[in-house]
């Protein structure tokens, strides 16, 4: 969900499947010696192992967050917008990190360069590491980094109305809900992007609205439930409320992540650059809520840590985590295998419900579910496309 910010349209500018890669390679001539070996760990493909990971963090996501809303009273509950600028800050740190040690791949020896032993020349010579951070500083400040204040904004309404959305809707509900951000994707890839989409394309985000009005009916017979768990502590949830913020959160993320993509398509920018951007511009509205918020007789520290628990700092860390996963899909996978890890989240999600929280299951849940995941996968079947072309964003995810 809120993750390190990606390419809105990122099934279609990805890494190149295997067999693409195999057809390009027969052109050239080359033969099988030449071909680079698939990255891997101990034997397994990398592009597997991220989605996996990626299927089990959206549903932990999921689930932690709408686990540490509604398992306490609402007046002992931490606060979303703090958890939602730490997010922020770890992001833009980690993000940070990475650019840096980036910088040392485009900056190779010569002949001239006086050769320091290898521990200290690589890393830790002082002469080599400011050079590296006025590089750094000069790319992260460019005159247009201006241009990611406006999706860093979006982002920022986007996590919060999360928030507001794990803590008004069970958990599987909110999992198949959230997919409506692929059509808002889709829309405003059209609109902005000039994007032209497929007739089955087309025809995946109409089951896609299908789908997740069917599995509404069921959230929307009452305004306002109560988790039937006893860990609840009875805590009231207004599904119309979830419902809005859902739509909300996933109108934000489309916009949001379409306007990245066109930034990305207008620079040479190392994305990890741009991510240290976006969460820069991301902190000052971030902190609003927060300062609105505050009472005036506490202070600041102790008003932002109020309630600030094990389970507040494990969502804050999964979130964190999926942005680092996500980086490894875009670079290693293919959109077949996105479509399958969305897939097979929504079913983790589901049956963790049901396991963890008495989730009921209900037949329009079930029928609506199943149409997002067949709209999912149509979406996400490759198809020639006149309009797309084929992009690697370097650095990226």
């Amino acid at each position: 969900m809120s993750q390190l910010a990606l390419p809105a349209h990122q099934e279609n500018y990805g890494h190149k499947g295997d067999d693409d890669d195999e057809v390009e390679y027969e052109e050239l001539g080359l033969l099988p010696a030449d071909i680079p070996p698939v990255p891997s760990f101990r034997g397994i493909p990398l592009k597997y192992i991220s989605l996996v990971t990626l299927a089990v963090q959206n549903s932990l996501l999921t689930l932690i967050m709408h686990y540490s809303r509604v398992s306490i009273p609402p007046s002992q509950s931490y606060s979303a917008p703090t958890a939602v600028l730490l997010n922020e800050l770890l992001k833009g740190s980690i993000s940070l990190a990475i650019a840096f040690a980036r910088i040392n791949r485009v900056t190779p020896y010569t002949s001239d360069t006086p050769q320091l032993p290898l521990t200290v020349s690589r890393f830790w010579h002082p002469t080599k590491i400011l050079l590296r951070v006025r590089r750094l500083g000069r790319e992260v400040f460019s005159p247009d980094c201006w241009k990611l204040s406006i999706p860093a904004i979006l982002y920022v309404i986007q996590n919060n109305l999360q928030y507001v959305a794990a803590t008004n809707l069970e958990a599987a509900t909110f999992q198949v809900s959230y997919q409506m951000k692929i059509l808002s994707t889709a829309a405003f890839s059209v609109i902005l992007l000039r994007k032209q989409l497929s007739a089955s394309q087309w025809l995946a985000l109409l089951f896609l609205a299908i789908g997740v009005g069917v599995v509404q009916i069921q959230t929307g017979v009452s305004d306002t439930s109560k988790a039937s768990s006893l860990l609840f502590h009875e805590t009231s949830m207004n599904a119309l409320k979830g419902f809005l913020a859902v739509f909300a959160a996933c109108f934000t993320s489309g916009l949001a992540g379409v306007y990245f993509e066109m930034v990305l398509k207008n620079s040479q920018s190392d994305l990890w650059i741009r991510n240290v951007q976006l969460s820069a511009f991301s902190l000052l509205p971030a902190l609003i809520p927060i300062i609105l918020s505050r009472p005036s007789e506490t202070g600041f520290l102790s008003s932002l840590f109020e309630n600030f628990g094990a389970w507040a700092w494990a969502t804050v860390a999964i979130q964190v985590l999926g942005g680092l996963v996500t980086a490894m899909v875009i670079k290693y996978s293919d959109n077949i295998l996105k479509g399958f890890a969305t897939s097979l989240s929504i079913v983790i999600s589901f049956l963790a419900s049901v396991a963890l929280f008495d989730f009921q299951m209900t037949f329009t849940f079930i029928l609506g579910s199943v149409i997002v995941l067949i709209a999912t996968w149509l979406y996400n079947q490759p198809g020639r496309n006149p309009s797309t072309s084929r992009l690697v964003y370097v650095g990226k995810n």
